[in-house]
């Protein structure tokens, strides 16, 4: 029998990964001013819009400037924030905010009711074009202004993950006034009402921002109040992780996100230095298969690839042992996530071997490939140009174990257009990625048959998987208002993903963050792991 992760449980995955912490003195011994560096990776978003953002440098770029209804604390647990209470109704149909007053944004706009169905209805709306907000608050219809500062959220079907994505910086809060008047600038210089001001993004190279010297309504989690310590605030674009850690080693930068793996180890023996580490929540660094045409559309060539693949072996290579292995289908960083299942997905090439006899591919050609009806067992893993090396040494040898049982890998390059026009078309046999959330949802979003690509819709089922019995289970999860009965579903929910295998689980992924001593209480925002400076200061 699975058991659920708690949320004392999902406090210890989220905290014990750190090595050392963040955190300083406190209280009087904080010290106001100073400009804070952060180094980030080459994952630049497109936009600064929350709610047209999907990029994994999202939130770091955000949250800064767009504060959350509530937070989502270590402990799993929502607490207030922009919000100072909520109440749902006993179907699960309507929730009631209100709202916390003397709140302004940068420009003046004051946060009430309207204010939060108009962020809303921008996320809704087809013209912000959100990749990523849109689809977490697909159940939104309407909402009623009930009085200034209390607002009743009406929803087309119960949705229990709805308090716990409103926390991500996916979904901040950006000023009425500019929606409303200038929503064409948000992308440029989003307008919210958070402890830095947004001052200059210069792409390619970095994004600036100032503290508000009016800021004091940080979450209930902070620890202070009042405005930011931190004079400044720069996260400066760094795409080579060579180039990132040597900043960091230099002193030209304070704080390096997604620190390589292979300085790791140097980071944690440098007495210069602090490191700071969380699992993203949400689903595994996986390749999906996808299952709607051959070879993948049959259940024992899926088992057979998965037991063929050596992934302690490949991921402990590649990420210098930094990386630890997946267990599933959820990151165990994630409320819901269904321990008893480890050690369920073994390396067995025997097992493999086997399996592919079972399925009808008995006789192999001269190069070793099978064969049955005169095709050869062949599948294709059509990737981007820049496919990140750590993602490509994955797939070079997960191509080579698929070779040893008789499976012929192909490593495609087409061009960015051709990629993009097969992907929605399902033209492919393998794709990678990843999806980070803070709820067992995630499987809903990946593995929901309502979540299947169509000219109407794109959906995030790249498996393209139809399963009955997974859409019901989820379907039932997301509903359901009994803690409970909502995670024995995700926990069947998984358990039936291991035996369907829709995608290969690699890794959990980290968010390894590396740090000169004299940055104090620097830490991360539980309901999506990224760099959080409300809090931080330099001790200088």
């Amino acid at each position: 029998m699975t058991k659920i992760r708690t949320a004392a449980a999902f406090a210890l995955a989220l905290l014990l990964t750190a090595c050392g912490t963040a955190t300083g003195a406190q209280g009087g011994d904080s010290k106001t001013g100073g400009t804070l560096v952060l180094g980030e990776n080459g994952q630049e978003p497109t936009c600064l819009d929350p709610h047209g953002n999907a990029s994994s440098d999202g939130p770091v770029t955000t949250v800064p400037v767009a504060d959350s209804l509530v937070w989502f604390d270590a402990s799993g647990k929502v607490q207030p924030w922009l919000a100072d209470s909520w109440t749902v109704s006993q179907d699960g149909l309507t929730y009631t905010f209100k709202l916390h007053q003397g709140v302004k944004f940068h420009d003046g706009a004051v946060w009430d009711a309207e204010a939060l169905k108009v962020n809303f209805e921008h996320m809704k709306d087809p013209a912000t074009k959100s990749p990523l907000a849109a689809a977490y608050i697909a159940p939104y219809k309407d909402a009623k202004v009930v009085d200034d500062h209390t607002l009743e959220v009406h929803l087309s079907s119960a949705y229990s993950p709805f308090l716990d994505i409103l926390a991500q910086g996916y979904l901040g809060m950006i000023s009425p006034k500019q929606i409303k008047e200038a929503p064409q600038t948000i992308c440029e210089h989003p307008i919210g009402s958070g402890p830095f001001v947004f001052d200059k993004w210069t792409k390619g190279q970095s994004i600036t921002y100032h503290r508000n010297p009016d800021y004091n309504w940080g979450p209930k989690g902070a620890k202070h109040t009042g405005p930011a310590y931190l004079d400044k605030l720069e996260i400066r674009f760094l795409t080579e992780d060579a180039t990132r850690y040597n900043a960091l080693a230099a002193g030209e930068v304070n704080a390096i996100d997604f620190t390589p793996p292979q300085n790791v180890e140097d980071v944690k023996a440098n007495p210069d230095l602090g490191f700071l580490s969380a699992i993203r929540p949400g689903h595994p660094m996986s390749f999906w298969l996808n299952t709607s045409r051959a070879p993948f559309d049959d259940v024992k060539v899926r088992q057979a690839l998965l037991a063929a693949v050596d992934r302690t072996s490949i991921i402990g290579g590649i990420s210098f042992g930094q990386y630890e292995v997946a267990q599933g289908f959820v990151t165990p960083s994630t409320p819901g996530y269904a321990s008893g299942l480890e050690g369920r997905i073994t390396y067995d090439p025997a097992k493999a071997n086997r399996l592919l006899d079972e399925a009808g591919w008995t006789t192999k050609g001269a190069d070793g490939i099978r064969v049955k009806n005169g095709k050869r067992l062949t599948a294709f893993f059509p990737i981007a140009a820049n496919f990140p090396a750590q993602r490509m040494q994955i797939a070079v040898q997960t191509q080579a174990a698929a070779k040893k049982i008789g499976l012929d890998i192909q490593i495609q390059t087409p061009p960015e257009q051709e990629l993009s026009d097969r992907s929605l078309k399902g033209d492919y046999d393998l794709t990678s990625g990843l999806w980070a959330t803070n709820t067992a949802d995630v499987l809903w979003i990946q593995y929901s048959s309502d979540n299947i690509t169509t000219d109407q819709r794109r959906g995030q089922n790249v498996a393209r998987l139809k399963d009955a019995k997974v859409d019901d289970l989820l379907q039932q999860a997301r509903e359901s208002t009994d803690k409970a009965a909502r995670a024995e579903l995700y926990n069947q929910a998984q358990a039936r993903l291991i035996e369907l295998v829709p995608a290969i689980p690699f890794y959990n992924d980290p968010r390894p963050v590396s740090y000169q001593k004299k940055v104090r209480d620097l830490s991360f925002t539980p309901a999506y792991p990224s760099p959080y400076f409300y809090d931080t200061w330099l001790d200088e």
